[in-house]
């Protein structure tokens, strides 16, 4: 299409533009506005055909005329029905801005320089499409260092001198792959010489040459794009029939792949062809890690690589690892590390504190008449939990735990003040470690008691119980293979021990309690050693965790007589302090290694100081039931755990 055709689109538009008609929608006019502008700016800013369509040395329609007049971004087309040979009389224009040349025949055009200068470009982006010089003298076309030339499939007959860029492909931009051939010399002195690689593809820029290549002095700069490289992998960038003579300024530079942390590029050369080799940067996985569990996983790593020797399914499992990109690096480590284990202890942890809190709440000056004295209180109350812990400072993954269950107790008080309380709590809990598709079942079973005292303004509360667990852990190690997994069977158990003192202030129907409670909690897990199809199993050393842990608060609770009996509504706040340790660590090894070395890894941090809130209703029904639902909530910057009951009580 020539220049002719964007103002003939133009003079159409602006005469449907000023044609009348009826504005019905401000947004519809709007929308075809501001595509009509569109259309015009894309029009008037599309390149021009300018047409060759003789033979003349010079004149309407000859080469001279059109690298006269082609503007920047046109394309100089030849259109020569049966081709033929263009004889020049003197020097062509130089060529000052970007030009494509293009041949609409099949017949070749051959220009005859017949001694004159070669064909000379000092800027732009050249495409010398299918241009095919002859003459007495080389070169046929000269590049001047601010040109770039570009090229894909077509074939240039010519010598060819080129000290700016060269980058094949249908244009100059990065990632865009294409084949430069040219039938004669190419002399690449000083030049830079562009090549993508695209490895997803996978294809890469090649430069084709029937003849010599001269790089004396010129840089080669790859641009890798994706990530599907693997060690021994090679990538031709230049081949000629003649020789190519070296050497590239940067022939000893090596390229560090920027999606592949262990893969590097080297420039080798043979007489007649330039490749890049894809190989190993010997870089250690703990060098590219950081975290304290990673760099615990990546020195097992390292030392399985480096030696003494791993098995062979460890070392070719490690080698394609190190083919991959970081993401897969860093699951991998987190996979192997196997804080499943240590997160499942901590968030026990979390579920004892919890199970305290909930029979806390169903026992403390849980007395809604006069008449429940010398009774017997049975209860049962279905729960359900989550907790979500965030990745912490050292790059430890989340976890996710879910919980449900059944509590089940009953009390007795007495006049003097003094009650005594025993419970029990049957709950599964699944926790899933976040990202690396590892998790755990648990059945827990857990039994306690209590006995408090209540005087006119002060109480004291004392608790203790026990449990035991059943664990399932399932891991998955696809990183290191396919469908690869481990996974183990072991037991826990726990105790806990709890005492609070308050006071109790009493207005009407409503109770004040301020208080201050302590409580520790211990947890001890059997070790581990799995099984499965991975050679990456390991073997983890049992747990034994301590916590210790205070909280400060007030409750407030008001009665209320309704239609079918007194309702209770309480609502509290507290401050939960740990002074133990906030994470708990463990020390794993590899089962299938030939000389075993324990790694020690931690769970993540679940934070120190806690805001715990929570409110319960009591509700009074018929049949002397009492209908119960609460809600807790303990969180901080790291965590979030949250739990609701519904169950009912009765007096015997």
């Amino acid at each position: 299409m020539d220049r002719m055709a964007s103002a003939d689109t133009s003079e159409k538009l602006m005469t449907m533009l000023s044609s009348p008609f009826r504005i019905t929608g401000t947004r519809s006019f709007c929308r075809a506005l501001v595509a009509c502008c569109v259309l015009l700016h894309a029009q008037d800013a599309r390149s021009a055909d300018v047409i060759v369509d003789n033979l003349s040395d010079a004149g309407g329609g000859s080469l001279r005329a059109a690298i006269g007049t082609a503007a920047a971004g046109d394309r100089i087309v030849f259109d020569i029905p049966g081709g033929g040979t263009i004889i020049l009389l003197s020097d062509l224009p130089t060529i000052t801005d970007s030009i494509t040349f293009a041949n609409d025949n099949v017949a070749a055009v051959v220009i005859d320089r017949v001694g004159n200068s070669a064909i000379s470009a000092t800027g732009g982006t050249i495409d010398l499409g299918d241009l095919n010089l002859t003459g007495d003298a080389s070169p046929d076309i000269v590049l001047s260092p601010s040109t770039t030339l570009i090229g894909d499939l077509d074939q240039v007959t010519a010598n060819v001198t080129a000290s700016g860029a060269i980058a094949p492909g249908a244009n100059g931009n990065v990632g865009t792959v294409g084949t430069l051939f040219i039938t004669g010399d190419l002399d690449a002195t000083d030049a830079t010489i562009q090549v993508d690689i695209l490895g997803d593809v996978p294809s890469n820029d090649l430069i084709d040459v029937d003849g010599n290549v001269t790089v004396t002095d010129s840089t080669l700069v790859p641009t890798f794009a994706g990530s599907a490289y693997s060690v021994g992998d090679t990538f031709s960038v230049i081949e000629a029939t003649g020789v190519v003579t070296p050497a590239f300024a940067n022939a000893a530079d090596v390229f560090q792949l920027s999606l592949n942390p262990f893969l590097e590029a080297t420039i080798n050369m043979s007489p007649s062809s330039v490749e890049l080799a894809v190989r190993d940067n010997d870089v250690t996985f703990a060098s590219v890690l950081e975290g304290c569990n990673q760099l615990a996983a990546a020195a097992e790593l390292d030392r399985l690589r480096l030696g003494p020797p791993a098995t062979a399914g460890q070392l070719g499992a490690i080698a394609d690892l190190r083919n991959g990109i970081m993401s897969r690096v860093n699951n991998a480590v987190n996979q192997l590390s196997g804080t499943i284990y240590t997160s499942l202890v901590d968030g026990q942890i979390q579920q004892v504190q919890n199970n305290i809190h909930g029979f806390r709440d169903r026992i403390v000056l849980h007395s809604d008449s006069f008449n429940e004295l010398g009774r017997w209180t049975p209860w049962a109350r279905a729960y359900g939990s989550t907790m979500s812990v965030d990745p912490d400072d050292c790059l430890t993954p989340g976890y996710r735990q879910q919980s449900a269950g059944l509590d089940l107790g009953t009390g007795l008080l007495w006049a003097s003040g003094i009650g005594v309380h025993g419970f029990a709590r049957l709950g599964s809990t699944d926790t899933q470690l976040r990202d690396v598709n590892q998790d755990a079942d648990t059945d827990s079973y857990r039994f306690g008691g209590s006995v408090q005292y209540v005087g006119e303004v002060m109480y004291l509360v004392g608790a203790s119980g026990f449990g035991f667990q059943d664990h399932s852990v399932e891991r998955s190690l696809s990183e290191f293979g396919a469908g690869q997994s481990a996974g183990s069977k072991f037991d826990g158990t726990d105790q806990f021990a709890y005492v609070e003192a308050g006071t109790a202030l009493t207005a009407g129907d409503s109770v004040l309690l301020s208080f201050v409670s302590l409580q520790g909690i211990h947890v001890e897990t059997d070790s581990a050693v799995e099984t499965g199809t991975s050679e990456f199993s390991l073997s983890v050393n049992g747990l034994d965790e301590d916590s210790i842990r205070s909280m400060v608060g007030l409750s407030i609770s008001k009665s209320n007589m309704t239609g079918i009996g007194m309702a209770t509504t309480q609502i509290r706040g507290g401050w939960l302090h740990e002074f133990g340790d906030t994470t708990r660590i463990t020390a794993n090894r590899l089962n299938a290694s030939i000389t075993p070395s324990d790694f020690r890894v931690q769970s993540s941090d679940t934070g120190r100081d806690w805001l715990s809130v929570g409110g319960q209703l009591d509700w009074a029904i018929l049949f002397g039931g009492q209908l119960t639902l609460a809600y807790q909530g303990n969180l901080n910057q790291h965590t979030a755990f949250q739990s609701g009951l519904i169950g009912a009580r009765w007096l015997w």
